[in-house]
């Protein structure tokens, strides 16, 4: 029974420590498009900053999101729709 019990809690630790690591990626990925979406056009490098700003805010809380939501894997799916619907952002404002 220890075991069993000890291999169970190894594989969650590996799960963790990946679902962390993929969250920050996407994280990641989704603040660079948000930049990149927000400081697209012609409006200079006022449009560049606000999109810095909020992707640094953005960064920490889609982090949290991603590697903290309760049921399995619905952080790291909310971040990714944010992704999509940033890489929308990207298309449409140019």
């Amino acid at each position: 029974m220890a075991p069993d019990r000890l291999a169970r809690t190894a594989r969650l630790n590996r799960n963790r420590i990946a679902c962390a690591v993929l969250a920050c990626l996407l994280a990641y990925g989704v603040a660079r498009l948000l930049v990149a979406g927000i400081a697209a056009g012609t409006a200079g490098p006022d449009r560049i900053h606000l999109g810095q700003m909020i992707a640094l805010f953005g960064l920490p809380v889609m982090v949290v999101v991603g590697f903290g939501a309760w049921r399995r894997h619905a952080g790291l799916l909310m971040v990714g729709a944010c992704g999509c619907l940033a890489a929308g952002l990207k298309l449409f404002a140019t």
